[in-house]
């Protein structure tokens, strides 16, 4: 109790001593002042860790500089402090729609903040207006295909969602064929197969998770992901000796090994097949995995 009372202490007192020195330098002759000032105190504050004092110093500067050249780092920082220190992702939100609109005749800028304003919409599970938010996107890429795929496959993980199978198909297909890299193209081509195989497809998708496991700069985690999907899909076909091959094989590299020692031992009983996890673009790999009893119902490929 006293620890934590002595914590508390310093902390404000820190804090009582950055203010105190943000006065002292703003009567020295040529120091900043007005919004110029908000805009120190608020940097100095958010090196130190006093997120919300940065936030009340980086609002008085939103407020103070209509035409600041700084802006843009005000509304950053403001939506990191809501939706990251905070956990206010309503916050955050209108904080990125207030700057989107101000950013509208800039493309280049308004950019990221729409890409992460769809983020945060599907984090809320208003996919729809994470849709929207994407579609901008694309209407501000001017071209650049990394934008463009990169809002693509989000684009399509949201329309799956939704159970629009056939738009994130159209989605994913063409971004397999616009990615330049092979990573972001091996993660497009692992979504594809994912939303193949929710409509039992499992032939095309066997195909393209082939294809990933012979690429040599695919990214390791998409890979591992990838066979533990083929797994799941020479099952659903009944070809229960090649999916006991393929999942012998991940026991050194899955993330969890208890997941595959129960997939082993269910494997063929077609009432107790998991649902593979779903790699998200950009996602590296996830720290648990489902439940081997998690049921899933199967259809017979055609």
């Amino acid at each position: 109790m006293k620890a934590s009372f002595r914590s508390a202490s310093l902390a404000l007192a820190g804090i009582v001593l950055l203010l105190g020195l943000c006065a002292l330098w703003a009567c020295d002759r040529g120091a900043p002042s007005g919004p110029a000032l908000d805009l120190a105190i608020a940097r100095d504050a958010y090196a130190g860790g006093y997120f919300l004092e940065a936030e009340t110093a980086y609002e008085r500067y939103l407020q103070s500089d209509p035409q600041g050249k700084h802006r843009l780092e005000a509304w950053t920082r403001l939506v990191e402090i809501s939706s990251g220190v905070k956990g206010d992702l309503s916050k955050a939100v209108t904080l990125l729609e207030t700057a989107t609109l101000e950013y509208n005749g800039r493309p280049e800028v308004n950019w990221p903040l729409l890409f992460r304003l769809g983020e945060l919409y599907e984090q809320q599970g208003q996919r729809k207006k994470a849709l929207d938010a994407w579609s901008r996107c694309l209407d501000t890429s001017d071209g650049d295909t990394a934008k463009i795929v990169q809002t693509q496959i989000r684009m399509a993980v949201a329309n799956r969602a939704l159970g629009h199978h056939d738009v994130a198909v159209d989605l994913l297909t063409q971004s397999v064929a616009q990615a330049r890299d092979v990573e972001t193209k091996s993660r497009a081509m692992y979504e594809l197969a994912q939303t193949l195989s929710l409509t039992w497809k499992w032939d095309r998708a066997i195909a393209i998770l082939n294809e990933i496991l012979e690429m040599k700069k695919a990214a390791p985690d998409v890979k591992v992901m990838s066979a533990y999907l083929l797994a799941d899909a020479y099952e659903a076909q009944r070809n229960i000796p090649k999916a006991r091959e393929i999942l012998l094989t991940l026991k050194d590299t899955y993330p969890n090994p208890e997941v595959i020692v129960a997939r082993l031992a269910t494997l063929g009983q077609q009432h107790v097949v998991p649902m593979t996890p779903q790699l998200q673009p950009g996602d590296s790999m996830p720290p648990e995995v489902p439940d081997a009893s998690v049921p899933r119902k199967r259809k017979p490929s055609s």
